[in-house]
């Protein structure tokens, strides 16, 4: 048939205007994150005096080192390179960020893939993907040498942290033991949180493992005591952290989304350099006065590899083959009701026109 889409071929915008948007629903969703689907979307083409085009980006949550990459891209003066003004902000949560750019008061914010394929396939939501940041999961699951978890399946019967209840170490975690034959009601889920603290209610012996972002158990591993990890890629291969934008964003025409990713693009390959850290470091500091340089500068190499996994080529690719494997492993777990297609997830236009800029 003349109109079937292969995997790998491109997602047009005349594709995007078919899909239609859901408005005004309050919706919850299988991973704990209720969204507001209002449907008024984003000013088209905020075009200021100069020519330059305004945007507003919001952080899933405070501005830690995790988000440096628009820092960096804000103060070497790479958006402005590209005619952009954009506002970088913090947020209070993932739900509340994508409800942001699903109302109008954001125009990007970032994601977790499981976040960004729930809230599409299970509620509907109006929200695309335009290019993941990491090439890997940050998450690891991690537990004591003398009493090592090596897999999934060893945790049958115990009890792992999580960050929060119903995010998306909880939805990983489900995801590696169905996928290790293993029963998710036999394995406690208390909140560890974020940070060291979990080590200490492992060394308690109060939990058997904890899941964490790979800096923090860095940080263990530097400061406190030796561990044993895994990083969840391993048995649950999930898209992470993607930037996304609103249907209507694309249904606008507006240039603001390519511009953003190229001063992203550039921002990477700065920011990679370890010769550029200490700038990098101060451009963090200036969004957030209380992060520790020393501990930024050691949580770095992990934050650049995690950019760089795919190769330097491939940065903010997205991987099509990785967010349809990673929805059928959503499904079998029951996170996901039924398949959402691959366009109304992902939109590569945007990345491919940035890297031409």
């Amino acid at each position: 048939m003349k109109n079937d889409r292969s995997i790998g071929a491109p997602v047009s915008r005349r594709s995007f205007l078919r899909l239609g948007a859901t408005a005004g629903l309050l919706l919850p969703s299988a991973g704990g994150m209720t969204l507001l689907l209002s449907g008024c979307g984003s000013d088209d083409n905020k075009v200021n005096a100069d020519g330059s085009i305004s945007g507003t980006y919001m952080a899933a949550s405070s501005l830690t080192l995790s988000y440096v990459e628009t820092m960096v891209a804000k103060e070497r003066g790479y958006f402005a390179e590209y005619g952009l003004d954009m506002e970088i902000k913090g947020g209070q949560g993932t739900a509340t960020a994508i409800q942001a750019v699903l109302g109008g008061s954001a125009d990007l914010t970032r994601a977790n893939g499981i976040n960004a394929v729930i809230a599409v396939a299970n509620e509907q939501a109006p929200l695309v993907s335009i290019a993941s940041l990491r090439q890997k999961s940050q998450f690891e699951v991690v537990s004591m040498p003398d009493k090592a978890i090596r897999n999934p399946a060893q945790l049958a019967g115990r009890t792992c942290g999580i960050v929060s209840t119903g995010g998306a170490t909880e939805n990983l975690l489900d995801v590696m033991l169905i996928n290790a034959g293993v029963d998710p009601k036999t394995v406690k889920r208390p909140v560890t949180g974020v940070g060291t603290a979990a080590y200490e209610l492992a060394r308690k012996g109060e939990v058997d493992a904890w899941i964490c972002v790979n800096t923090d158990r860095a940080t263990i591993q530097k400061d406190i005591g030796e561990v044993v990890f895994f990083s969840t890629d391993e048995f649950a291969p999930m898209p992470s952290d993607s930037y996304n934008t609103s249907l209507q964003m694309i249904e606008s025409d507006s240039e603001m989304p390519v511009k953003f990713l190229a001063g992203v693009l550039k921002a990477i390959e700065y920011a990679s350099k370890e010769e550029n850290w200490d700038q990098v470091i101060e451009d963090l500091r200036k969004y957030n006065p209380e992060a520790n340089p020393a501990q930024a500068r050691a949580e770095l190499p992990l934050l650049v590899e995690s950019w760089l996994a795919a190769g330097p080529d491939k940065v903010l690719q997205m991987n099509e083959q990785t967010w349809l494997s990673g929805q059928e492993s959503l499904i079998k777990a029951g996170l996901v009701k039924s398949a959402a297609p691959i366009e109304k997830l992902i939109y590569k236009d945007y990345l491919d026109r940035a890297r031409n800029l």
